[in-house]
């Protein structure tokens, strides 16, 4: 894991973000990724982005929902405008499932 190429992404895709007008926070603590998404949780945060390897070879980059839990991943470029869109209720998580698919995690696969 490249950590200072991920924090490098993670503050790109934060000005993109900031830029569109969407409040963001980064948690680049130490913590595995379930404790950050816990964290989220407990913040009322519907919308947790991950930056992780995959990020590093494809410029792709994971977004959760609270209320569902599930998972899509979009191209970096598409995040802000996906994120904006859901904050002015232009865009509902179902139509973002349909354009991107949902993300088949280890805790779906294990149901």
């Amino acid at each position: 894991m490249n950590k200072p190429e991920m924090n490098a992404k993670s503050q790109e895709i934060k000005k993109y973000l900031i830029k569109a007008g969407v409040s963001c926070k980064m948690d680049d603590s130490g913590v595995t990724v379930g404790k950050r998404y816990a964290r989220t949780d407990e913040n009322g945060i519907p919308f947790a982005i991950t930056v992780d390897q995959q990020t590093l070879e494809d410029d792709t980059v994971t977004v959760r929902y609270i209320d569902t839990m599930e998972q899509i991943r979009l191209p970096v470029k598409d995040t802000a405008t996906l994120i904006f869109s859901f904050s002015q209720g232009l865009t509902t998580w179902a139509e973002a499932v349909a354009q991107y698919g949902l993300v088949n995690t280890s805790a779906q696969a294990k149901e």
